[in-house]
């Protein structure tokens, strides 16, 4: 029996997705370069540009509930068109170890299989989230010292890419 579904979101999805956003900065504001004091205060409009800018896919269970969210954006500069970037990975607590997040990282990259390279940050204190990257073929280029300062501490990322099928 499935049990998730993936997706990508549209407008219909803001107010879920809203609120999934918002909880993830909220619960693991070490986990993300954007606060949750900021996106708090952002207009519904903010919300919807990002679902209409970027390609962001939704995981949901079985009662069709949205369980986790993954964002993948393009760049149109013609010089960084070639990159994709993976943003905002996050799955609800109670689905973690579901296969949830594979299905999430699975259709973002399906989403970006066009682009050569593929890059995403992760505070290198997420191991299990390191580990799910590497396995779909992601390795650390650079450790990025003090990337992110979270309530008087600092964090660092690790900076990761995946070059497209290609050009391996």
């Amino acid at each position: 029996m499935k049990t998730l579904s993936v997706r990508r979101l549209n407008v219909n999805d803001l107010d879920d997705f809203r609120r999934v956003r918002l909880e993830a900065l909220r619960l693991h504001p070490d986990a993300f370069g954007a606060s949750y004091e900021d996106w708090n205060k952002k207009p519904t409009q903010f919300f919807a540009e990002r679902l209409l800018g970027d390609c962001v896919f939704g995981g949901f269970d079985l009662q069709n509930t949205l369980q986790g969210i993954i964002g993948v954006s393009c760049s149109a500069a013609p010089k960084l068109s070639h990159i994709a970037t993976i943003w905002g990975m996050y799955v609800r607590a109670e689905m973690r170890g579901s296969g949830l997040s594979r299905a999430l990282l699975a259709a973002a990259l399906e989403a970006a299989k066009s682009a050569r390279t593929i890059k995403l940050s992760v505070v290198t204190t997420n191991h299990a989230a390191q580990a799910l990257y590497r396995s779909f073929g992601f390795t650390e280029w650079a450790t990025d010292t003090a990337a992110l300062f979270v309530n008087g501490v600092f964090h660092d990322e690790c900076l990761m890419r995946r070059e497209s099928e290609s050009d391996l």
